[in-house]
Parts: C-alpha cells; structure tokens; sequence
C-alpha cells in the first residue's frame, strides 16, 4: 500500500477529540506556520459556532450523541486497527526537519506548548481508538466490558506492542458513550514506525524528552493485555465511581437514566490512567534507542497530568522576559481547545487547564493566589455536552478570572447561555483568541537545556514536577 494510503486508512481509526491527536495535530500545524482553528478538522467560526449553540438543548445534544457515532468506527472494521498505521499517521504530520528535541509519552496541554517553544515534534504514547455502539447502556459498566471484550480482545492479538484499555466513563463522556466504545492502545514499545523517526529526524545530539505521569487507576484484567477501565480523571473522584451514593443517584435520574447507582467490574489492580498515565514499559526501549544514537535522554515527572500547568506557564513566563517582552497575559485553556501558534503571537502564558470540572479550577486558583499577578487572564472553557458532576459554572470561572487580574479578566470563545452543551465551543475559541491583541513575531526556538537554566535562575522547589 502506498504511504498516503496507509496514512488515510489509520486516519480513519483516530478520533477527533482525542488528546494525543489533537497534541500531534496542533504541533504539526504549528511547525507548519499554521494554527489549531476547529481542532485542526473543521472551521474557525463564530457565526457557525453561534448558529449551532444556538439550537434548542435537545438538540444539541443530539447532536452530541450523533458526533460520537460519526467518531466510532464499525464493529467489524475494529479487527483492521494497526497502531504501527498509527504511528506512521502521526509522523507524517511533521515535515522538514531535522529537530532540536522530540518530545514522546504520556498527553498534556502543558506539554504542548513546551513541545512548541522547543520546535519539538510530539509522538503520543496513547491513541484514541473508539468504536460504534449503541446496544450498551452508559450506566451499565460490567455489561459494557462483556460486550467490548472480545474486539479489545482482537485488537490486542494483532498489536503486540500495545495494551488496550477499555475506557467507561458515563460521568464526563456521557453522550459519546451513547454511540461509541472508547479503545485507548498505550504502546510498551516504541515500533519501527518512531524509531525511524527518531534516527532519521532527530538532529546529532538532539534531546528526547520523556513525558511520564505516573497517574493510576483501578481497572480490570480482561485479557493479556486488554484492560477495562471505570471512571477517569474529571469532576468524579474515583472511590465515588466504585461506591456511588445520592450525587450519583441524583445525577442519574437527571440523565432519565433506568439505573440508581454504579455496579462496576471488581477491580484487580492499579495500572497507568487510560488517557493521561504513562506506561513505564515504554521507557527501557527509549533509553535503548537513545544510548544507541548518542541522544540526551530527559525525562518530565509528574503524579497528575496538569501539574505541568504552573511549570511550563512560569517557563513561558521567564522566556518572555528574557525577549523583553512583558509576560503580563494569562491563557486558561481547557482540554483540546488550545493553539500555540496564537499562544505566543499574542504573548500569551499559557495554562492549561485538564477540563472545566472542579479540580482544574481549583489548580488555576491556587496558581493565581500563588504567582504574580498577571494584567490579562482570558479562560476559554471545553463543552462535553451535559452537565456532568463537579463541572463548575461559567459564573464562577469568570469571577475568578475577573478577581485575579488587575485589568482584566474574561471568558472568551464562550456561549455561557449554551455551556456545557456549547456545542459550538470547538469552532468558536481561535477566532477568539485570534481576536485579542497584541501580536509578536514568533521567536527562535527555546534549547532544551535552558530548561535548567529557567530552574536555576527561579530557585523555585515547589513545582510538582520532576526534571530528570
């Protein structure tokens, strides 16, 4: 098959909303010269976004739920998925080179926007693969992994250099899960596909960056290699998932949901989060290959995927200065919704935020009561489609922008009357962002190892984060 066949043919498997695609997509456009509008699939349109936002709520949940099947591929194109297909798709989102720096491992915004000041290509450890179906209930877990088990099963058998994780959550992904099965493949091996990437594009004594959150989760073996998940990292804590009381019970009835409460598989095992956990298997083989071409090897730590937040916002921050630049704009942007092209047109610090649940406003408060103040803030907010547990009113992200920022503080790329069923959101935040002023010519890239000139200089001990 031809390499933009097999390119084409993995295209259809990924999903669109993922966070290692949107990682992969929004780098490859940046170090194109081009932005993220519309996550890198659809337009940049406020009178589009406005038009469909606009929509009764029904509706737009439908609308929703008719997104998540469009996303899932058919049951019986499932046995088809190749992850070295997959890894071919994103290395053939990055053209020139060589570079200075690659960045490889487990997703984060964060990350993103290091990838970007370092001019770094991003090869994601975890993919989204998502199936199409309808004949499981959110609200029935252990039914769900029944079902699934045998495609995740088939799945396995045909990569062996991936884990599948079944991923359920009916909290957070409510209206995909009506029309799709979410398959996340971790790789516990790099593949053919990136280390010819990594030898071919890597510049002599280029750095590798490994990004590892160690963030675990209960799950269920249901194969060699196939896990099922319950649960992930939002507005629900985890013990909530597997005891669910009268929140739970409350929310379900809001849904019209048949269930009262949760009756998920008995776990068996902690292992790495579906979506944002690094597996550790995967580092002996970097190590391997980065020994064998002479490459510096630095490894990023972090317990949970957002505590990159404040390091890489202060980084920003600390390089701007060093440019003459005032560093006084603050950018909160939440889950996908992101774009570093625009990101230091404006010279704007970016902090990202997971989602728009509880936990990341908390994390984006306790960072502003803790830094500098910043003149600007400007809070863009993703939409998941319902109003899930712990997802925190516009109210009060704008008040906390407002109260924080000593000129201003704002929601932009936000229909507050529609949110959390904005369904317009993912069309809306870079005309948005595109809107603000000033602009500034996008800089050098910044080395790798003033990395460790930023933390020497700031002295700071307090970031979450292991530098290694």
């Amino acid at each position: 098959m031809r390499l933009d066949g097999r390119r084409a043919r993995a295209a259809r498997f990924l999903t669109d909303f993922d966070s290692s695609v949107n990682m992969v997509r929004a780098v490859g456009r940046f170090l194109r010269g081009k932005d993220h509008r519309g996550l890198s699939v659809g337009p940049g349109s406020i009178p589009i976004a406005n038009a469909l936002s606009g929509l009764p709520h029904s509706l737009r949940r439908r609308i929703f739920v008719a997104m998540g099947a469009l996303q899932g591929i058919p049951l019986n194109a499932v046995g088809q998925v190749r992850a070295e297909d997959i890894a071919h798709w994103v290395t053939q989102q990055y053209q020139g080179g060589p570079y200075p720096a690659v960045v490889i491992g487990a997703p984060s915004g964060a990350a993103l926007h290091l990838a970007a000041a370092l001019r770094a290509p991003y090869l994601p450890q975890t993919t989204l693969v998502a199936a199409r179906d309808r004949l499981t209930h959110p609200d029935d877990p252990t039914g769900a992994m029944h079902a699934i088990a045998p495609l995740a099963k088939r799945v396995a058998q045909n990569n062996p250099d991936v884990a599948v994780y079944h991923m359920h959550d009916p909290a957070q992904d409510r209206p995909m899960l009506e029309a799709m099965a979410y398959l996340r493949l971790k790789r516990l091996r790099l593949g053919r596909t990136y280390e010819r990437f990594l030898e071919q594009r890597l510049e002599p004594g280029g750095t590798i960056i490994l990004l590892e959150c160690t963030r675990d989760w209960r799950t269920r073996k249901v194969a060699e290699r196939v896990y099922f998940q319950f649960g992930a990292l939002g507005g629900v804590p985890e013990d909530e998932y597997h005891d669910s009381g009268e929140r739970i019970a409350d929310y379900l009835h809001r849904e019209g949901s048949p269930y009262q409460r949760w009756a998920p598989p008995e776990p068996d095992a902690r292992r790495p989060e579906a979506e944002w956990g690094f597996e550790p298997t995967l580092r002996a083989d970097v190590q391997r290959l980065a020994e064998r071409f002479g490459y510096p090897l630095r490894r990023l730590v972090t317990v949970e995927p957002q505590q990159l937040s404040p390091f890489v916002a202060d980084l920003y921050r600390w390089w701007y200065r060093r440019r003459g630049m005032p560093a006084n704009r603050l950018l909160a942007e939440s889950y996908v919704q992101w774009d570093p092209l625009w990101t230091l047109r404006l010279g704007a610090v970016p902090f990202w935020l997971r989602f728009n649940m509880r936990p990341s406003y908390e994390d984006l408060q306790r960072y502003l009561d803790g830094t500098e103040p910043y003149d600007y803030i400007h809070v863009n907010l993703f939409s998941q489609g319902l109003c899930s547990p712990g997802v925190v009113p516009t109210e009060q992200w704008r008040d906390l922008a407002a109260s924080s920022a000593r000129i201003r503080g704002e929601l932009i790329g936000v229909d507050e009357s529609a949110y959390p069923v904005d369904i317009g959101s993912s069309l809306r935040y870079q005309p948005a962002l595109q809107a603000l002023p000033p602009r500034h010519p996008l800089p050098p890239p910044l080395p790798a190892g003033n990395i460790d000139r930023f933390l020497t200089e700031t002295g700071d001990p307090t970031y979450a984060v292991e530098w290694i």
